[in-house]
């Protein structure tokens, strides 16, 4: 499996109860295929996974999969607390149909590298369809460049990495280099250095689901030689992506909020504990929108004007 653009994490749209709005979700699978996703994922922190019950975590799942319906590659996000439930819900995963896993390592307890790897081969070892690992570290380098090669030797699954770290370059190009080629590199944290990745080896982003389009026409830009077209599409993308990222909570709110105006989901409401912010703060989420809203508008021109074997 090769994939090459951008894979989108779904978001998790909810009923005033807090529900899943199963409906909502369905048509958000919809809008991101159609704007160009190469790939679908879920739950993973856009969808709150840290927030769902086991149950939900599957009916997700399997909603995302029959939805998608093999128009393109489905990852579940299957990362757990312990081996044995990761384990459990990556064979339902495959059960299910699903094309691939994302696995974030557990973090309630502080593991080794030893240990973390015995973890991810387990998980390998337990399927037979591809594995992408999530270095899911925010604020910090994440697991060494070594880990990765490593286990790609011992396991032919183990196929993705994908990069949630401070300067993911260096660790991007080391182990694309020193995996000969074997594993694939995603960038993730919304986007926010994709143009970072273009620039060292990385085959496709994952953001969430609610700028598909702008992110799919930077790479059209970028792939197709107007390097300085893309950065300076991407540049637009800084301030919304600057006040996103300063809370995850915070990210996934912007992003709901995106949806909501695009017409995908009826609120940007989140499942509680989470952050609510004054009324300064609501007026700037509400003005960044606004900016993106028409930068949407101005990509789905630009794509309408494309060659139609370059729309996708």
């Amino acid at each position: 499996m090769k994939l090459q653009g951008v894979v989108a994490v779904m978001l998790l749209p909810v009923n005033p109860d807090e529900s899943i709005d199963e409906a909502s979700f369905k048509n958000q699978v919809d809008f991101a295929i159609e704007a160009g996703a190469a790939a679908v994922c879920a739950p993973g922190f856009a969808t709150e996974f840290y927030k769902l019950s086991d149950l939900e975590r599957y009916r997700i799942a399997e909603i995302l999969v029959q939805k998608t319906a093999r128009r393109v590659p489905v990852f579940v996000s299957t990362g757990a607390g312990s081996t044995h439930a990761t384990v459990k819900f990556s064979r339902y995963a495959e059960s299910i149909g699903a094309d691939g896993l994302m696995v974030v390592a557990p973090k309630w307890c502080s593991l080794g590298i030893k240990e973390l790897t015995q973890f991810y081969e387990v998980v390998c070892r337990s399927v037979s369809i591809p594995v992408m690992l999530q270095d899911a570290d925010f604020t910090g380098m994440g697991l060494p460049a070594k880990l990765f090669v490593d286990l790609a030797e011992r396991c032919p699954n183990f196929l993705f990495a994908k990069l949630e770290v401070l300067l993911p370059g260096t660790k991007c190009e080391e182990i694309i280099r020193s995996s000969g080629g074997k594993l694939q590199v995603l960038y993730g944290l919304g986007g926010v250095a994709m143009v970072d990745g273009f620039a060292h080896g990385a085959s496709a982003m994952m953001p969430g689901s609610a700028l598909v389009d702008v992110y799919r026409h930077i790479f059209y830009l970028y792939d197709s030689g107007n390097v300085d077209g893309a950065k300076a599409l991407f540049y637009r993308l800084q301030p919304y992506l600057i006040f996103a990222l300063q809370h995850l909570e915070i990210a996934i709110q912007i992003e709901k909020r995106v949806l909501m105006r695009r017409g995908i989901f009826p609120s940007d409401r989140l499942r509680e504990p989470t952050l609510h912010l004054d009324n300064h703060y609501q007026e700037q989420m509400d003005e960044l929108v606004s900016q993106v809203i028409g930068l949407c508008e101005e990509v789905q021109k630009s794509a309408r004007a494309r060659p139609a074997f370059a729309r996708r």
